[in-house]
């Protein structure tokens, strides 16, 4: 039989024990909640101080409830904030010009005038300028802020109708805020105009992000 000491002694190694391996789990969870947090933040999608700045714009023009032909659609063809295309007739009736373009060069308004004025009003010249460019990003990299050229029924090579993504994509879906389109308006219903959509990665043609260069300093 152990003696009264010798069975102390033992219960004193277990004591040990047993503090060693609460020390060991507290670590082990400390180190599981840093890699989680970096696999975290990771994850989260980059928004620069722009990019934010063109999703506020695109949602105060949803807020405003923009349908067609809301007179409003002619500052971003025509207005410096847009694409500057003073020589155009005043926008006065649906369909009068494909503005999808027209609007993501109002959201973006701190990107140079030239490049607004001559690259973003069409899915061609975006493609034809940029699609050879660091401008071009795999879809699986998109993030808010990006130009996001999608297919309708067409399926042109360059894409056929051009949006905001407004969130990261998630379950093989993203987020936009779109002009020229049929979508969420900022009342509530469908409509036609400034609308909000959610569309498939399917539907993607093109991603597109500005570069430092492309903006008035």
């Amino acid at each position: 039989m152990p003696t009264k000491a010798e069975l102390e002694s033992r219960v004193e190694d277990l004591e040990n024990d047993n503090r060693r391996l609460r020390r060991m789990v507290g670590q082990l969870e400390l180190d599981a909640k840093d890699v989680t947090e970096r696999i975290i933040h990771n994850a989260r999608p980059h928004r620069s101080p722009r990019s934010v700045e063109a999703i506020k714009r695109a949602e105060a023009e949803w807020e405003m409830i923009v349908k067609e032909p809301d007179s409003r659609i002619d500052s971003y063809i025509r207005s410096r904030e847009g694409s500057g295309w003073t020589w155009c007739d005043p926008y006065t009736y649906n369909g009068q010009y494909a503005w999808c373009g027209f609007f993501a060069a109002w959201c973006w308004t701190s990107v140079q005038f030239p490049i607004r004025k001559y690259i973003f009003p069409s899915c061609r010249r975006l493609y034809d300028n940029w699609v050879n460019s660091a401008r071009h990003i795999e879809i699986d990299q998109m993030q808010p802020g990006d130009i996001v050229v999608v297919y309708t029924a067409k399926r042109s090579v360059q894409g056929d109708h051009i949006t905001l993504c407004v969130e990261a994509p998630c379950d093989g879906s993203f987020k936009t805020i779109e002009g020229n389109a049929f979508g969420t308006s900022g009342d509530g219903t469908r409509a036609e105009g400034v609308v909000k959509n959610t569309r498939s990665l399917d539907q993607v043609a093109h991603v597109y992000r500005l570069l430092a260069d492309d903006f008035d300093e």
